[in-house]
């Protein structure tokens, strides 16, 4: 079940929230919590187990790690959030990357065995770091543990964000676990954020979709070098509208059930950097390696810049890895860390805005590194990658070849509309505008986006024209 189809628009939310807004307060959230799992349930059947072995793993851990904060003891903290971090990760690598290593083992001839075909469970990659971040907030004392199983059940599985985040941190809602208000201006607020995200995710991301489809579906001898680019440049406008479209709608869910969940994108295209970009991309997931991993390695205050180097290049195949079992994000990773540590080089006159001439041509090779890099992520392997980049750099001049049949007119001016969030203003980010501003400009987005783009979007999911989110894999 997906927040773009027509099962849960037309059926399991508008039961939900009824369900949600005549629950007496001290229930709602016991009630919260069964409806997440039903939906979780829903999507994914009995791998429900692995979601509920994170779960009871980190409140039982919550416990100890509560007596560690209090008597300020380093050693239980240590082997508090050692065992969150071993659990967790162990049931990531198990069922995300055991059968990948095996493969890659016998391509290698170390193993002969037949690797296990293991079925992925959905969101595992979110809601363990999720789950692990609550056990590390408590160890650490920056929260209070939860006493309570089913309040703290409600934290990892709230079904707006636990199949693809944004990742929440359980300091960022600790008090809205504990309390908050059920209001019409919240149900109000978080429609016109969901309406917004699922216009970006329907009309936009699922009607360029094909293209980028066809295009990586294609072998390398069959892209003319214009089919090629236009595939990336269509692939890199999918991936956007896609997963933010995503995090628009979990924020809008979460607000009409009372949670503040945290911004996950802050128009990523219009960076001046890759730092610029990570500082505007899946926000969440970067911060998590931030505030979990990079730090405690010692961050940027390590004696030596060698030392800086190697935390960096570590947090960056760590974030390609935690996207898939495939050489491919890891690469993708790495590159990202390398165009990280030239950049550091350079100092920090690079991150800053100058004339808007200047600023537009940083962008626009920011644009170009990201729609390169972007290639090496979507591919199906290393090989695929490389053919893919020799179309796009072969410079044959041909036509669209086999883009023509998925061209329309529809995909091109959708295409050449989305293009537009590369030149727009760098603070100018829609989702919070719309429920945060009183400017007219706020006003005419509001009209837009629920007069015309809903309408929209509701008539294509009716139709049955959408797809999955492309981070479910993830």
């Amino acid at each position: 079940m997906v927040f773009s189809g027509a099962s849960f628009l037309f059926f399991f939310f508008p039961a939900a929230l009824a369900i949600y807004s005549i629950t007496p307060r001290p229930a709602r959230n016991a009630v919260l919590a069964a409806l997440s799992l039903l939906f979780y349930i829903w999507g994914s059947g009995t791998l429900v187990f692995v979601l509920l072995v994170s779960v009871a793993a980190d409140f039982a851990l919550g416990f100890p790690a509560a007596r560690a904060a209090r008597d300020d003891n380093d050693r239980l903290r240590h082997q508090v959030i050692a065992g969150s971090v071993v659990v967790n990760l162990a049931m990531l690598g198990f069922f995300k990357y055991a059968t990948w290593i095996l493969d890659s083992l016998s391509t290698l001839g170390v193993w002969t065995g037949q690797a296990p075909d293991i079925t992925l469970p959905i969101g595992i990659s979110f809601f363990t770091f999720q789950s692990m971040s609550y056990t590390i907030d408590v160890a650490r004392g920056r929260s209070r543990h939860l006493s309570n199983p089913l309040d703290f059940m409600l934290y990892v599985t709230m079904f707006p964000q636990l199949i693809a985040g944004p990742i929440v941190r359980y300091h960022e809602i600790e008090a809205e676990i504990r309390d908050r208000r059920f209001t019409l201006d919240g149900v109000g607020e978080g429609s016109l954020r969901f309406a917004h995200g699922l216009v970006k995710k329907v009309v936009i991301a699922d009607t360029i979709a094909p293209i980028a489809v066809a295009a990586f579906a294609a072998e390398p001898g069959e892209l003319s070098t214009a089919a090629a680019w236009l595939g990336a440049v269509a692939f890199t406008l999918q991936i956007y509208f896609d997963f933010s479209g995503y995090s628009d709608m979990a924020i809008g869910l979460g607000r009409m059930f009372g949670f503040t969940i945290p911004e996950n994108f802050r128009r990523p295209y219009s960076s001046l950097s890759i730092t610029d970009f990570w500082r505007r991309w899946h926000i969440t997931l970067s911060g998590w390696f931030r505030d979990y991993l990079y730090i405690p390695l010692g961050g940027s205050r390590m004696p030596t810049e060698a030392g800086v180097r190697r935390n960096l290049l570590i947090v960056f195949f760590l974030t390609g890895l935690w996207h898939g079992a495939n050489l491919t994000f890891v690469v993708w990773g790495l590159l990202h860390g390398a165009f990280l540590l030239i950049e550091r080089r350079r100092g920090t006159r690079y991150l800053e805005a100058s004339s808007p001439i200047v600023d537009l041509w940083r962008r626009s090779r920011i644009v170009l590194v990201l729609v390169v890099t972007w290639v090496i992520f979507r591919a199906d392997d290393l090989g695929s990658a490389a053919g893919y980049l020799g179309s796009m750099f072969s410079f044959d001049g041909g036509g669209l070849g086999v883009l023509d049949p998925v061209m329309t007119t529809r995909a091109a001016l959708v295409m050449a509309a989305a293009s537009l969030v590369v030149v727009m203003p760098r603070d100018l980010v829609i989702g919070p505008l719309l429920t945060r501003s009183r400017h007219t400009i706020a006003g005419v987005t509001r009209v837009a986006v629920m007069g015309l783009g809903l309408p929209i979007a509701l008539l294509l999911v009716a139709s049955g024209s959408f797809s999955p989110f492309l981070y479910f894999q993830f």
